[in-house]
This record gives C-alpha cells, structure tokens and sequence, in this order.
C-alpha cells in the first residue's frame, strides 16, 4: 500500500487495501475463536494469504514504478515543450522589439500596452511617455477625424486596415509611414488587443517625388519642362470638352540672338541667362498660370481663363504679350557676376483649346509657327496665329493701351447733357466723358468705354469723371443756382475698399457741396453684394450725397431691393420711352415703373426724350417728371454750356 501511495498506483493500492482487511479480519477471527472449525486449516489459509499479499505488492511495485517512469518521462517532455516554447516566444520577442518596423499593441480602447525600439527611435518618445497613452495622441497624427472614424469602424468589424499616413515625431518633425492595424484575437475568437505596424516611407516618398521632378522639371531652371506643359493641355482640354468653359491662350517665347550671346559669353553665362529670364517671367505670371522651359531658350506660358469671349481673351493675351515686353526693356542680372544682358524676346500666341479635337501638340505647333513668324519680322514682337482675331485683338489691345495714356494726358474731355422739368427749367446735368484721340479724333463712349469696363482702367477713368464732376459742382454759377450733378459709378469703382473715404476727401479738396451730387449706379450693382453696397450708400446719403438707380426697368428690378436702398431717384431707360406713346407694352411699362416710383416717393428722370410726344405722354402721367434727351439739349463739353448760362435762368429744384 505504501508503494502503491508512494509511487501513485491507486488500483493497486485499492486492491492491497481489500486484501489486508480481509486478512486481518480473519486473523482476528482465529484469535477469538468465530472460526473454530477452520483452526486446523488456518495456517495454509495464511500462508496463501500472505503469498497473494507478498505477490500483489511487488507487482503493485512494479506497475507503480512503471507509471511512475511514465509520469516523470510526460512531466520531461512537457518541461522540454515549455522549455521550447519559451524561446520560441523570446524570439518572437526579440523580432518585435528589433524590428525595423515601429510596433504597437494597443488594448480596445486604444491605449497603448507596448512599443517596440523602432517605435521609440522614430517618435523621438521614451518609453514611459508612450504607455497608458492614447494612440491617436503619438502614433496616428496623420488621419482626420473622418479618417480616424473610418478605421475605427473597419477595426470594429474585425477586419485590417491599411493605410499611409504622415505622422508628427515628438519634435514635430514630419515622417511618412506606411501603416497596418490588425485586430488580435484570442484561441476563442474574441479581439483583445490591436496590433499597429508602421513601415517609414519618407525616403520612398522622396526618391518618388524626385523621380517626379526629374520627369517634369527643368534642372537648370527648376520650371516645369515640355511634358508639364503637354499634361496642362490636355487637362484644359477634358475640361473643355466636359463644360466648355473659360479660354485659354498658350505663348510660346524665344530669346532673340541668344545663340549670338551663348557663342561670345560662353554656356555658363548663357545658363545664368536663361535662369534671369525665367526669374523675370515668373513675376508677370498669375496664381493659376504656369510658365514652363519648352527647349534650349524657348519657354511656355499657358493664361488660363480668359473668358468665354475669344476676342476679349486674345486682347489680353496680347496685353499680357505687352508687360513682357515692358519687363524686358530692363537688363536681366546675371547671377551674382554683377554683369547684365539685355535681349529681346518674340512670341507666338494662340487660343486653346480650338473645339473639342483639339490637341496639346497642335496648339504648340500653331503658337510655334506664330512665333517664327514674329523672329521673321524683326524680333522683339508677338504675333497671333489667328490672323483675324489677331488683328481684332490687337485692335481692341492698341485702344486700351491708348486709353491708359489718355488718362494721364489731358486727352478727355468732361461733356454734360441737362436735365429739365416740364417747364423747360434746367434742374441738373448728367457728366459724361468724351476722348479726344489725337490720331482719331473725338470718341464717344461707346468706342472705349466697354473695353475700360473689361479692365481695371474703368476704376481710373471713373475716378477722373468724378474728380471732374466735383470741381464744376464747386463753381459758383453752378452751386449758387442749386443744380445737381448726376455721375455714373462702375460697379468696380464702387466697390472698391477706398471709395467711400476717397470721395469724402475729393469732396472736402474740391469744396464741392455734397448735396448737390447724384450717383447713378445699375441694378447689377446691388445684386452682387447688397449688404456691402447699401451700407457704402448709407455712409455717403449722411454726407449728403444722393443716389439715382439707372436703367431701372432693364435687370434685375426687385421691390424689396427697392425698399431698402436708400435711393432718391429712378431713371427710366430709353428703350421705354421711346416707344412709349405708340406701342402699348411699352406705355404699360412706363406707367407700372411710374407708380413703383410714386409709391417709394421717388423723382423720376426719363432718358433719350426726343420728341414732343413723348413728352406730353410723360407729364400726362407724372408732371413732376423730369427730363433727359436730345429735345431739351445734346451733350456739349462743360465749359460751353457753362458759359451759355445767364444768372437770369431759372434755378433749379436744388437738394430733395
């Protein structure tokens, strides 16, 4: 029993406890005599006993050393697995923690549990700054919140996520990595952790992009090369082809006689010369446009939206053809020699894209042959490949460069059409502006206006007539008989940020009394930015300063823009009073505006009157109505129908 206790055969030791009951029992019963008749044979049955005894117990010995071999063989093996096991797991171990790649093991709520050394290394974090950590707050700065939820929820449904994202290190250096978050489940299937592998990619990133510029690039000027230039073209031209929008004009420019200067200078002056001209192009250029090197000297530059009118567009290409060639009158600094060059260039220009089959490589050919059309006529020019729109657009570009000088020249002249009542009483003049060319003679406004609107010369020539107006108004035959000035504003002058204060200064300058002054502005005026537009308003009706809204009628007409503008004065256009009295849609027009204006209490002043007629249709309706037209006076320059009035006329109807 003890063997088998010892040496753990309990089968055995059952059965050798059996025994020796049994045998004690009848000992005992020998002893006291319960088995009398058995005495005599007693002592074979011990003996036998004692034999089955003696041979059950080494056996018992036997089978409990044999289990106990195999007991301790189970428990070495088992001690080996362990053994095996342990270092298979502190290989692994050592695998993450000298993994090249950053390691992180977050619990569900993403709070950081470890961090390998390539972790630590890359971050610039200590160990102890990273644990207990949220990951997002050191390992995933790159994503956004709807990034960041995105991952959230492909890790919730336990797949991986994989991504590239730009990290902060602790010093807030940028580090792109490559990054795979895994969930970690346990035998049963549950997710305990999360596991996130980054790979750093920034030099994969950096040798990408300078593959890149290499492709793209001009390595001596650093410019976007030829095929930037052909992927810009064809991308304006899907664009094209998807909402036929703005167009747009390519130049291709060549230096004129570099070849001359590279071959007396040498390369190294002629490449310092290239960069000089690509430095001074690079200032003319706006945001959206780019200039490229095409070849050797010849560079590209492509104007991008230019508007839907392709003439409108050729003459500012041409415009932008002339700054060019105003930049290059300077001489060009070549590096830090100290030493200049000064060289003309020629251009070629052409609209692009020209209908939907229209190709980066046919727009080049077309402004290559503009351009060697330029360099054959002498140099130093532009030529557009287009040969009527060339000249229309050159055209338009020779009034508007016209136009700029006779700003600063004297060459306009202040016109003034009168304004009466129905008694034929002078009440105010409009200002008007005429040029007098000094090759074409006097131009109406019709002949350059337009194209001062399409620019920023508008702003100055409206500063002119305003700054004009002003002075006459400050004239005493003019202001002691309380006339008014009308003058029309652009939608651009006025919404410049320095109008209000400018005029409040040309009005103290002049001495001009504000209440004799009128601004017409147009319906389209208001619409862009009313807020903005009625508080610039407001700020001049304190001063004094009315307002008239001309062409009423023609736009927009809105009552509630009525309501809260603070106008005195509609003008009425002509196309309605025209044809007032004898077509009956025009003469409903004409009544509906009327009683609009009465209801607002607003004067009323009705443009291109010519005839009696209307007239009589007009005062039928409105006699407080007052007029403007051929009938009463054509426009003449200011100092002839100033001179023209007697201190005996009748005044007019002086400030509302």
């Amino acid at each position: 029993m003890l063997c088998g206790w010892l040496l753990g055969s309990r089968s055995t030791m059952g059965l050798l406890a059996v025994t020796g009951g049994l045998f004690a029992f009848f000992l005992w019963a020998d002893l006291h005599g319960a088995l009398p008749a058995m005495r005599p044979h007693n002592r074979w049955a011990y003996a036998v006993y004692l034999s089955g005894i003696v041979g059950l117990t080494a056996a018992a010995t036997l089978l409990s050393r044999k289990s106990y071999l195999r007991r301790v063989h189970e428990a070495q093996t088992m001690a080996q697995d362990l053994k095996a096991r342990d270092a298979e797991l502190r290989k692994l171990l050592r695998v993450v923690e000298q993994s090249p790649e950053s390691t992180v093991i977050t619990d569900l709520d993403g709070r950081i549990e470890f961090v390998n050394d390539a972790f630590l290394a890359r971050t610039g974090y200590a160990r102890h700054e990273v644990l207990g950590r949220l990951s997002s707050e050191v390992s995933a700065n790159g994503l956004g919140p709807t990034q960041w939820q995105g991952m959230r929820e492909t890790l919730e449904r336990g797949e991986s996520w994989a991504g590239e994202q730009s990290n902060l290190r602790k010093d807030g250096a940028v580090i792109s990595e490559s990054v795979v978050v895994a969930p970690i489940r346990q035998p049963d299937g549950r997710i305990t952790h999360y596991v996130e592998l980054k790979q750093d990619v920034s030099d994969r990133k950096r040798a990408a992009q300078e593959i890149h510029r290499l492709a793209h690039y001009d390595s001596l000027t650093s410019l976007p090369n030829r095929s930037m230039l052909i992927e810009r073209l064809a991308s304006l031209q899907a664009r094209h082809q998807r909402s036929g929008d703005d167009v747009h004009v390519l130049l291709l420019l060549d230096l004129d006689r570099f070849t001359n200067f590279n071959d007396a200078r040498g390369s190294e002056m002629g490449d310092r010369l290239l960069c000089a001209v690509a430095l001074r192009l690079a200032e003319l250029l706006g945001p959206h446009d780019l200039l490229v090197r095409v070849a050797g000297d010849e560079f590209g530059i492509v104007l991008h939206d230019l508007g839907i009118d392709a003439t409108v567009a050729g003459r500012r290409a041409l415009a932008f053809a002339d700054q060019i060639q105003q930049a290059f009158v300077r001489p060009l600094a070549l590096g830090d020699s100290g030493e200049e060059a000064q060289l003309g260039l020629s251009m070629g220009l052409t609209l692009y894209p020209q209908g939907v089959d229209d190709t980066p490589l046919a727009a080049m050919g077309r402004a290559g042959t503009a351009l060697h059309r330029a360099k054959h006529a002498g140099g130093a020019r532009s030529a557009f490949f287009e040969q009527g729109m060339g000249a229309v657009a050159a055209q338009r570009f020779q009034v508007e460069r016209d136009l700029r000088h006779a700003i600063g020249a004297q060459e306009l002249r202040l016109y003034v059409q009168p304004q009466v009542n129905v008694r034929g009483q002078v009440t105010g003049v409009e200002a008007l502006v005429r040029w007098q060319h000094p090759r074409d003679g006097l131009l109406t406004p019709g002949a350059f206006i337009p194209l001062a609107e399409e620019s920023d010369l508008i702003v100055s020539l409206g500063e002119w007539v305003l700054a004009q107006a002003c002075a006459v108004v400050a004239q005493p035959d003019f202001s002691l008989r309380r006339l008014r000035m009308s003058v029309n504003l652009s939608a651009r002058q006025f919404r410049e940020d320095g109008f209000v204060p400018s005029l409040r200064t040309l009005l103290r300058t002049t001495g001009a009394d504000p209440r004799l002054l009128t601004l017409e502005v147009t319906e389209g005026l208001v619409i862009d930015d009313f807020d903005d537009v009625v508080s610039k308003m407001r700020e001049l009706v304190a001063l004094g300063v009315e307002f008239a809204l001309d062409d009423f009628g023609t736009g927009y007409s809105s009552l509630a823009y009525l309501k809260r503008l603070p106008i005195q004065e509609l003008k009425i256009d002509r196309s309605f009073v025209s044809e007032a009295p004898s077509n009956k849609d025009d003469g409903a027009l004409v009544e509906a505006l009327l009683t609009v204006a009465s209801q607002f209490g607003l004067r009323v002043v009705a443009e291109g009157v010519e005839t009696q007629e209307q007239v009589d249709f007009l005062a039928q309706r409105e006699p407080a109505m007052v007029y403007q037209g051929y009938l009463f006076g054509h426009p003449e320059p200011v100092d002839q129908w100033m001179a023209r009035q007697t201190p005996d006329m009748p005044q007019g109807q002086g400030p509302h």
